[in-house]
């Protein structure tokens, strides 16, 4: 596997200070999808809300990427036909099946746009066969899962990808990958922090998560309201960012709104105590110098 920082559709990965900022399109319930199976969406609603995203990213000072959730081959094919029009920033493949991710592969490769495609995510249930599918379609970067049942801690997480996962990308043709440590509650966003931690001082890649999964709970089963909701999600995505996060998957694209200038500043605060501290310079495009003097 590659050292970080890598680059994938003109941003990088494991960047120390930079986190990259990943909302997801198309999943179930996104009202800009008119029909899930044929992939028909609503494109100039798709259009702005990715025009926002990456006008906050600019303004920010903070890399973006998009999740891609398919659920049928049909409708991977028509998203990502009408996101490399729109964007031309990575784009992560994160289909609901085998099948439909295996077709975003093939799609990517005969677009000509697989330098800038990855995959969310590889897991110790990836098949072999869809696995075979990367290296000939040119994906070679991708995001690890480690949820599972089996592997709560930190060192079980890097015992998972010491014993397989790991070497498993690696034989498949991924020649640069960053993990995600996996939260489904609250607490498990504690454990998360730990884990990244150990994932970058053992393995040296690139570790975060998708605090959003626990953010969002509360709202499902209606306990709290949207803009609550929005409050723990920003708080959730704070303690990760002070654990160190790579990258964040916060959720849905459209929470760019509120997501991306709250990291922001915690980042750029991060980076004035390390100054301060005499430590790591920030460059002149990070958050300290292209967003907090604009709030003062």
């Amino acid at each position: 596997m590659n050292a970080p920082p890598y680059e994938v559709g003109g941003i990088k990965f494991g960047v120390a200070g930079k986190p990259v900022l990943i909302g997801s399109l198309f999943y179930r319930g996104d009202k800009k999808v008119l029909n899930h199976n044929s992939g028909e969406v609503d494109i100039e609603r798709v259009r702005r809300e990715i025009e926002s995203a990456e006008r906050l990213s600019r303004k920010v000072g903070l890399p973006h990427a998009i999740d891609v959730i398919a659920e049928t081959p049909e409708a991977m094919r028509k998203y990502l036909e009408a996101l490399s029009d729109l964007t031309a920033g990575p784009l992560l493949i994160g289909g609901l099946n085998e099948e439909t991710r295996i077709e975003g592969y093939r799609k990517a490769s005969e677009m000509g746009i697989s330098r800038r495609c990855g995959v969310n995510s590889v897991s110790q249930y990836t098949s072999d066969a869809e696995l075979a599918e990367m290296a000939p379609n040119g994906i070679k970067f991708a995001i690890i899962q480690t949820l599972d049942p089996s592997a709560v801690y930190a060192s079980e997480k890097v015992a998972i990808l010491k014993d397989r996962l790991i070497g498993r990308c690696e034989q498949s043709g991924i020649e640069a990958a960053a993990v995600d440590v996996g939260v489904i509650d609250f607490t498990s966003v504690h454990l998360a922090v730990e884990a990244m931690r150990m994932i970058r001082t053992e393995l040296g890649l690139p570790s975060g998560c998708a605090p959003s999964n626990a953010a969002y709970q509360p709202l499902a089963k209606k306990k709290v309201t949207r803009k609550s909701a929005r409050a723990i999600n920003v708080a959730l995505n704070t303690m990760i960012q002070l654990g160190g996060a790579d990258f964040i998957i916060y959720g849905p694209l459209k929470a760019s709104g509120y997501i991306f200038e709250a990291v922001a500043v915690i980042e750029a605060i991060k980076a004035y105590g390390e100054r301060l501290a005499g430590m790591r310079t920030a460059e002149k495009d990070h958050p300290l110098y292209r967003f907090l003097p604009k709030l003062q």
